[in-house]
């Protein structure tokens, strides 16, 4: 099977579907949403609808989903962040709401486990060192978990000789997991991208090969940035859309 892995979409319905594009191109039979659908940008309502549209998708939630339906503090937000998430709040359809609101922090599958943030705290933790790493191996007991959060496409593991290993994951790059080993993978994000590339970033994972690929796919970002000053949304967030910061 090769899955369509991406998160932190953040209400980016031109960056969405330039994803979209790119899965279908590569002959895509699932998907796999983790998280932070909305926040940030301009069309949460547009964004939702379209990946509930989508057919054979498991999706969990991130902080932001959470946010905008009531089920966490804005204390936890930057005063950016906060902003978008009030203006989310405002403009959110009650049933897309609700439907946030329903969605799992992990889901534990049999070949993969899938979060926002991490297996130790799905909805919060920013999985950034090898420590934490080695602190969330236990929190997981499948081969291979996927996370976001972060908005950095990378890759934690343990190679041969048991050293821990972090490394970036470039457009087009592709990793052979270790079936006997766990393997943590970060997808990066499409809609507001933070390692230096302003393209959206997602994942496509062959459980077959045990392969990881990573991909980048560029979209209209000026669309998207005309639509959020349009909506008066923080110059701060609109600008760094440019620069993948």
């Amino acid at each position: 099977m090769r899955y369509g892995i991406f998160s932190d979409v953040h209400s980016n319905l031109e960056a969405l579907e330039a994803v979209l594009a790119c899965f279908k191109k590569e002959r895509i039979q699932s998907f796999v949403c983790l998280g932070d659908i909305v926040g940030y940008g301009p069309n949460p309502n547009e964004v939702v609808q379209r990946i509930i549209g989508l057919k054979k998708i498991q999706i969990t939630a991130g902080n932001h989903d959470y946010a905008v339906s009531g089920l966490k503090e804005l204390t936890w937000f930057n005063d950016f962040a906060a902003r978008s998430i009030i203006w989310t709040k405002r403009h959110l359809k009650e049933e897309n709401k609700n439907f946030l609101m329903r969605l799992p922090r992990l889901i534990d599958g049999s070949q993969f486990t899938l979060t926002h943030g991490s297996p130790r705290d799905p909805i919060d933790e920013y999985l950034l060192t090898p420590r934490q790493y080695l602190d969330n191996l236990e929190y997981f007991r499948t081969p291979i978990c996927f996370i976001g959060h972060t908005h950095v496409p990378s890759i934690f593991y343990s190679d041969s000789l048991g050293m821990i290993q972090h490394k970036p994951l470039g457009d087009g790059e592709i990793f052979k997991c270790d079936s006997q080993a766990k393997t943590i993978v970060n997808v990066g994000s499409v809609g507001q991208p933070r390692d230096g590339d302003p393209r959206a970033a997602c994942v496509i994972y062959d459980s077959e090969k045990f392969e990881i690929k990573c991909l980048r796919s560029s979209y209209d970002i000026h669309a998207v940035q005309d639509k959020m000053k349009q909506a008066s949304l923080p110059l701060f967030l609109i600008e760094r859309l440019s620069y993948g910061r």
